[in-house]
């Protein structure tokens, strides 16, 4: 359980080894641990937590509830808010997956259009799931973080974020969902924001399209698109800002003025922010 991403209230952790971190977003965070032999009160404040024991954790369980013990390949799923306590046994290993409820869910709409306000993350504890458990192995624990290719190693995560939404159960039924725009006016809305995402589009201006004060537009904007009008707007601009540096000849500056950013260092602070790498080195890996 790692103590930069949530609270972890130990009562002997002298066994507690990290043998590696790697930081991919600030959404995403990979983590791997060996421990044993200790009790620990786990505060999950910061993001929601996937993890799998590598090896061991037979005699690892929970104490605030009956549960079943851990064991090579099983999950907990861990949401944030949550709190937990433990008891470890004989030294195990496992990995955590670090993420934002907001990531999971721009996840879930843009690869299966999934309406975000459906998406709910629940407690799981030592679940199994073989998909998981392969990806976790031989896709993340056999390979070198580092060396590895930042996107390479994103698109492996992504994959098992899609993997879990698939088989764990994370979504509930549309008549249980209230707020948000209208599937019709979402639409509408984007498309908007996709003709016009090289120049400056103004609150009032989807506001109107939708019909609704601009508080209660932004408001409900943020309950369809899990992100706010100005983060969805700059969503789309480096999305267009990875399409160029894919198939375009065009400079950095002139991809950054073409896409609606101010200059380049705009462009590349934010495509940093959501790729994890700079538009230089994305492009560079593309030849």
């Amino acid at each position: 359980m790692s103590e930069s991403h949530n609270k972890h209230i130990s009562f002997n952790d002298s066994h507690k080894i990290c043998f590696r971190q790697h930081a991919l977003t600030e959404n995403l965070n990979w983590a791997h641990y060996q421990n044993s032999e200790e009790r620990l009160f786990y505060i999950n404040d910061k993001q929601h937590t996937l993890s799998m024991y590598l090896s061991g954790g037979y005699e690892t369980h929970r104490t605030d509830i009956q549960a079943d013990f851990g064991g090579p390949g099983r999950f907990s799923l861990m949401p944030k808010d949550s709190e937990s306590r433990w008891q470890l046994g004989i030294p195990q290993q496992f990995m955590h997956l670090y993420f934002d409820d907001s990531y999971l869910k721009q996840l879930a709409l843009k690869v299966f259009d999934i309406d975000p306000r459906t998406i709910e993350v629940p407690e799981l504890t030592f679940f199994e799931n073989q998909g998981l458990e392969s990806l976790f192995r031989y896709q993340i624990a056999n390979i070198d973080w580092h060396s590895q290719s930042h996107l390479a190693l994103e698109q492996i995560t992504n994959t098992v974020l899609v993997s879990m939404l698939q088989s764990s159960g994370l979504t509930k039924s549309l008549n249980r969902v209230k707020g948000g725009l209208a599937p019709h006016i979402a639409r509408l809305i984007s498309d908007y924001m996709h003709q016009h995402y090289y120049r400056q589009i103004y609150l009032c201006e989807l506001a109107e399209l939708a019909q609704l004060s601009e508080y209660h537009f932004c408001r409900m904007f943020k309950e369809s698109f899990a992100r706010t009008p100005q983060e969805y707007l700059t969503y789309i601009r480096i999305e267009q800002v990875k399409h160029l540096l894919k198939t375009s000849a065009q400079s950095l500056s002139d991809i950054a003025l073409n896409c609606g950013f101010a200059n380049q260092s705009h462009m590349g602070r934010y495509f940093r922010k959501q790729f994890g790498i700079t538009p230089k080195a994305f492009q560079k890996s593309q030849l």
